[in-house]
C-alpha cells in the first residue's frame, strides 16, 4: 500500500512479501573466498576485524580495529600486503572504526580515538591525513557510517547543555557529509541518540549503564542516499544526501513486543558466555554475577529491528531483532521503491557485529566467527 503525506512524500506500508514459496534470492552455503585461519602465517591471523571492502578487480582489503592494520588479499584470498598499524603517527590508528573503498582502489579509514581520516593508496601507502572538525559547536565526530562516491557520511555526538540523568536518549546525533575533494561539510539532519542509563552520584561522578533492549538510530548509505530509522518504530526514511530532504518512507504496522523472561534469560546467558570467552572467567565465576546483572535497567519492549543495509542496487535489507546469543534470522528485503520482496537467509555464523555486511550485485562480504576464536573474512555468492 502506498500513499503520500501532506508534503507529497511517498509512504509505503509493507503488508506481505511478493516472493512465493521457492522464489526469491539465496546466498550459497559455501564461500567463494575465505581469508583467515589459525596456525598459519601471521598475515592470515585475523582479530577484531572492523571492515572488509572489495576493490575493482576483486581484491579485498581488511581492517583490524585494535591493531590498526590494513591487509590486502587478492581475489583468491592470497596475501598481498599489510600497511598501517597501531599508533598516532601518519598511517597509524589508535582505534580503527571505519574502512571504505574509493575510486582507483584507494581506501579511506576513520580513527575514532585519533579523530581523523586517512587515505591509503592501492599499494598501502598513506597519502592523506585529515584531522576531523565538527560543523557544530559542542559536537564531536563519532564515526563514518558510509561513503557516497567521494563524500563520507559522518555522525557527530551532541554534548551541548547539561548532561541528563535516568534513561535518556543522549547524546543526540548530527549527520553530515564531508567532501574528500575540497574538505567542505554539509549538515544533513539531527536524530535522537541511543537509549542509555545515566546516574549522577553524590560525589559528583557520573555512571553510564548500558540499557539492554534500548532503542536507538540505525542507518545505511549508498551513493546519493541515506536510509535512517529509529528502532522504536518501523518507519525507515530515505534521505537525499544532496540536501537532507526525505524522499520516501517505508513502514510496517507490526505490534511492538514486550520483553519476556525468556529474553532476559537469553541476555544473561550471553553475558556469561562473554565473560568466559573474553574475561577469562570460569562458568561458575561468571554465573555468580547473574543476580547483579538481573538488576540492570532494561527496556520493557524489544527494538523493532536490529539493523539495516543498502545493497549496490538500492534494495533495503532489514535484519529483524533477535535476542542476544540467538542465530541471526533471515533478512527482509525491500526494493528501491518500497515493495517487500521477501526474505534472504545468511550463512550460519556470519555474525554482523560492528562490521556489518557489504552486499554487492552478486555477492555478500562479511565476517565469520568459528570455533576457537577463528575469525575469517568470507565472500558468498548471492543468486538472484
Amino acid at each position: 500500500m502506498e500513499r503520500s503525506d501532506s508534503a507529497g512524500i511517498p509512504i509505503s506500508t509493507a503488508l506481505a512479501p511478493l516472493w512465493g514459496p521457492g522464489e526469491g534470492w539465496t546466498v550459497e552455503d559455501e564461500p567463494l573466498v575465505r581469508i583467515g585461519n589459525i596456525g598459519g602465517p601471521p598475515e592470515y591471523l585475523l582479530d577484531w576485524v572492523v571492515g572488509a571492502v572489495r576493490l575493482s578487480r576483486g581484491d579485498i582489503v581488511v581492517g583490524e580495529m585494535m591493531s590498526g592494520e590494513l591487509r590486502r588479499f587478492d581475489r583468491d584470498g592470497t596475501f598481498v600486503w599489510r600497511a598501517a598499524g597501531r599508533g598516532e603517527g601518519p598511517g597509524e590508528h589508535l582505534e580503527l572504526s571505519f574502512l571504505g573503498s574509493l575510486p582507483g582502489d584507494s581506501v579511506v579509514t576513520f580513527d575514532h580515538r585519533n579523530n581523523r581520516l586517512q587515505v591509503f593508496g592501492p599499494d598501502g601507502g598513506v597519502s592523506r591525513t585529515v584531522p576531523m572538525e565538527s560543523p557544530w559547536p559542542g559536537f564531536r565526530a563519532t564515526d563514518v557510517i558510509g561513503l557516497s562516491e567521494r563524500h563520507l557520511v559522518m555522525t557527530f555526538s551532541d554534548y551541548r547543555g547539561e548532561m541528563p540523568v535516568g534513561v535518556v536518549r543522549w547524546p543526540g546525533v548530527g549527520i553530515a557529509t564531508y567532501s574528500l575533494d575540497d574538505g567542505s561539510m554539509r549538515e544533513l539532519m539531527a536524530v535522537p541518540g541511543g537509549e542509555q542509563h545515566i546516574q549522577r552520584y553524590s560525589s559528583g561522578q557520573v555512571g553510564y549503564t548500558a540499557y539492554e533492549f534500548g532503542k536507538g538510530p540505525r542507518w545505511a548509505v549508498m551513493p546519493g542516499r541515506l536510509a535512517v530509522v529509529d528502532t522504536e518504530f518501523f518507519s525507515i526514511r530515505s534521505v537525499s544526501l544532496d540536501d537532507g530532504s526525505t524522499t520516501a518512507i517505508l513502514r510496517r504496522n507490526d505490534p511492538v513486543l514486550e520483553v519476556t523472561s525468556e529474553h532476559v534469560d537469553a541476555f544473561l546467558e550471553s553475558m556469561v558466555r562473554r565473560n568466559i570467552e573474553y574475561g577469562g572467567y570460569s562458568r561458575e565465576e561468571a554465573e555468580a554475577s547473574i543476580p547483579s546483572w538481573r538488576e540492570l535497567p532494561m527496556a520493557p519492549t524489544l527494538p523493532v529491528l536490529e539493523s539495516i543495509r543498502l545493497d549496490a542496487a538500492g534494495n533495503l535489507w532489514v535484519e529483524p531483532y533477535s535476542p542476544p546469543g540467538t542465530p541471526v534470522p533471515p533478512f527482509d528485503v525491500y526494493s528501491a521503491d518500497g515493495a517487500w520482496l521477501g526474505t534472504v537467509a545468511m550463512p550460519p555464523r556470519l555474525e554482523l557485529g560492528i562490521v556489518g555486511l557489504e552486499i554487492g550485485e552478486d555477492y555478500v562480504l562479511g565476517v565469520w566467527h568459528g570455533e576457537q576464536d577463528v575469525e575469517q573474512v568470507r565472500m558468498y555468492r548471492l543468486r538472484k
